[in-house]
């Protein structure tokens, strides 16, 4: 199981490296109801994370393995994830916007600060498991857990250790605002600020790191 899990923390990591659902969660601790729609979004943003990722291991599950039981599709999937997430990277390092230029922040971010605590959970599964980058790593997560052959129970174990690495940027704000949100409201407001400025440059990162990641997993696999 520990190797599973180391296997798997570079993918997990990489989902909590996630800008606007930082900023997301930011905007809700700020808002009128900011427990109740913060812990909604961390709840969200969490099942959906572990949802797409056991799709991703049911789907390694069904797909051709080998003598060995070992997976024959995963690294092929990996690796068609990685050159996507590498397409995406450079689509998103385009669209930065120039060093000085007027910001045009989303729509849905005035709307964050009314949010009812229903629409703060769809939006939170919006950001673990619809948006690219978590939708590839999730999937790639799954793959690559299904790959390392651990049975069903120790699987579970590992995809909540999973789960919880990928949510621990939102879990950290949401548990220091439950006990001290008064004292934190200015340095939360500053942080979502250059969270929204620098989210394409830093998902453009990301998602060209993630690629590589993926990609170095799947040739490892095809090698092995």
């Amino acid at each position: 199981m520990l190797d599973a899990i180391g296997e798997t923390l570079p993918l997990a990591v990489a989902i909590a490296l996630s800008p606007l659902a930082i900023a997301s969660v930011v905007l809700m601790l700020l808002s009128s109801r900011p427990r109740a729609a913060s812990i909604a979004f961390l709840l969200g943003f969490s099942v959906a994370v572990a949802v797409v990722s056991a799709a991703g291991f049911l789907l390694a599950s069904v797909l051709p393995h080998g003598d060995d039981d070992s997976s024959i599709s995963a690294p092929f999937i990996l690796l068609a994830l990685g050159i996507i997430a590498i397409a995406l990277a450079v689509r998103q390092w385009r669209t930065r916007p120039e060093p000085g230029a007027e910001l045009e922040l989303p729509g849905w971010i005035a709307k964050v600060e009314s949010i009812t605590t229903p629409s703060a959970f769809v939006l939170g599964a919006f950001f673990g498991g619809l948006k690219p980058k978590n939708l590839l790593l999730s999937i790639g997560l799954g793959v690559t857990l299904e790959a390392t052959g651990v049975s069903g129970g120790d699987a579970a174990v590992v995809l909540g250790i999973a789960v919880l690495i990928a949510a621990s940027p939102l879990l950290v704000p949401v548990i220091i605002a439950l006990i001290a949100l008064t004292r934190i409201s200015a340095g939360l407001d500053r942080l979502r600020d250059w969270m929204v400025r620098n989210n394409s440059s830093l998902v453009g990162a990301i998602l060209l790191l993630v690629g590589v990641l993926l990609i170095g997993k799947a040739l490892s696999g095809l090698g092995g």
